[in-house]
């Protein structure tokens, strides 16, 4: 097994393509594959046993192709530039080669931090950082966490009392980087960038190039992204003082597109759409499934109409205050059947288990979100998922925008005769209700809002849409 182990990364670089990148100092793998899981198992890696049975317990047997690649390449002290699509296990691709740092070279520094995770929200933030204490359990070491909504002077206190690895937004970080604290990164070894775009797209461009530059020059940097842009490009010259790897996973039909997912679609009458959505999630009652909706006026107002017609579901959205977005996080991922309704917010990053099925009532806007938000089912390895999405008769060539992008789409076979009185009713509660009545106006005029913000002008055209029917799906009449 010891040989096995030692040729691992050695077979690792015969069975991938090694390459340079065209007019670019970055030595690069590319991997296509239809299957995300690979024959290699995590027993393979010069790892800790105290790691390795976390990581069984966790029911990891078989590597992905994210890890089977980085985690060696990790653990030997390169620098990595990745880039895979969601689902494809990057967490443990960088978190496990950090633990074994620290366990290895038993760090006991208390005057410095060894490796630092960055992430783009509070709620990524905390999801790291529950898998690196799981998989930190039985080692002597720990891990902290710094993002808004906690006191700065506990946090501090934490890390100086020994706490190797941190997990934080960069806008917390660069926050104590700044301050008069003293902030322990004098022996810095690791610096990861986890979802690099997206940090990039919130805004955080400028708070990660001034934490870059604070940061000790001599130090491992790992930047994984679900894609490349010329942001992370950017990022990645000022980021890497040594030359980088660069890893490219791409399924093998789809670089887009996560397998195992079945994917349907519904086009419905845009005065019963709110009550198909209500008959489908009444008939898998006993599923866990997410419903996107495309603003946060629309998960408030439709939730509580959902409870109202005798649904229970949780609702995540971005202006919601951050311990409430937690709570509701956390409570979702630990019930094994449950209905959590969202905006985009929970679309990229997020690791929900066990997903039945993701419901996009709204149409995504853009293309990449339709992919980030099925990206949320079938996150285990050998997984089935499940996604339907709700078309208006007007938005039919969004199955065209999907065609091109090779994405192959089933019609849902939908029967129920109560439509219309279903719709009555709901027109009739809303009325009778003053709160929801004028919760029901601010979550249409929202929809319009967004729809006349997408880019996809020739799908989403607010005047192609009857708006009267729609407005009864709201409750509304016009």
């Amino acid at each position: 097994m010891k040989s096995n182990k030692k040729n691992f990364l050695v077979k690792t670089y015969k069975n991938f393509l090694f390459q340079k990148r065209e007019n670019k100092d970055v030595w690069l793998f590319t991997i296509v594959k239809e299957s995300v899981i690979t024959k290699h198992t995590f027993e393979l890696l010069l790892i800790s046993k105290l790691t390795m049975l976390k990581l069984l317990e966790q029911h990891y047997t078989h590597m992905t192709n994210i890890q089977s690649l980085g985690i060696p390449l990790q653990i030997c002290g390169f620098d990595i530039l990745g880039s895979a699509q969601t689902g494809s296990g990057k967490t443990i691709a960088f978190c496990v080669p950090l633990i074994e740092f620290v366990y290895t070279v038993k760090w006991a520094n208390f005057n410095s931090l060894a490796g630092i995770i960055l992430t783009p929200t509070r709620e990524l933030t905390l999801q790291n950082y529950c898998v690196v204490k799981d998989l930190l359990a039985l080692h002597s070491q720990s891990c902290g966490i710094l993002m808004g909504g906690t006191n700065k002077k506990t946090e501090i206190e934490k890390i100086k009392k020994g706490q190797p690895i941190i997990i934080a937004t960069p806008g917390r970080l660069l926050d104590h980087l700044t301050s008069k604290s003293n902030f322990p990164i004098k022996f810095l070894q690791i610096l990861i960038i986890d979802e690099a775009d997206r940090c990039l797209e919130a805004g955080f461009e400028e708070e990660i190039y001034k934490i870059i530059s604070i940061f000790p020059k001599k130090r491992q940097t790992i930047l994984f992204s679900a894609t490349q842009t010329r942001s992370v490009e950017s990022l990645s010259v000022i980021s890497f003082v040594t030359k980088p790897i660069y890893l490219s996973i791409q399924n093998g039909l789809n670089t887009n597109v996560i397998p195992k997912i079945e994917q349907n679609f519904l086009v419905c009458k845009p005065e019963y759409k709110f009550i198909s959505l209500v008959s489908f999630l009444k008939k898998n009652e006993n599923k866990k499934i997410v419903v996107f909706f495309n603003s946060c006026n629309e998960v408030r107002f439709f939730s509580i109409l959902s409870k109202l017609l005798g649904i229970p579901v949780l609702n995540f959205h971005g202006k919601q205050k951050q311990v409430k977005r937690t709570s509701v996080f956390f409570e979702f991922c630990k019930k094994k059947k449950s209905i959590l309704f969202c905006t985009d917010v929970a679309s990229r990053g997020l690791d929900i288990p066990s997903i039945d099925w993701v419901i996009h009532f709204d149409a995504p806007l853009e293309i990449r979100n339709y992919f980030h938000r099925i990206g949320r089912t079938c996150r285990g390895v050998e997984t089935v998922g499940k996604s339907l999405i709700f078309l208006l008769p007007s938005e039919i060539n969004f199955l065209i925008l999907l065609k091109k992008n090779k994405i192959k789409v089933s019609e849902y076979k939908f029967q129920n005769e109560n439509l219309f009185v279903m719709c009555c009713k709901l027109i009739d509660i809303v009325k009778k209700n003053n709160y929801l009545f004028e919760l029901s106006k601010e979550a249409f005029k929202s929809f319009l809002n967004s729809y006349s913000n997408s880019t996809l002008k020739e799908i989403f055209d607010v005047k192609k849409v009857d708006l009267k029917s729609l407005a009864n799906s709201f409750g509304l009449r016009i």
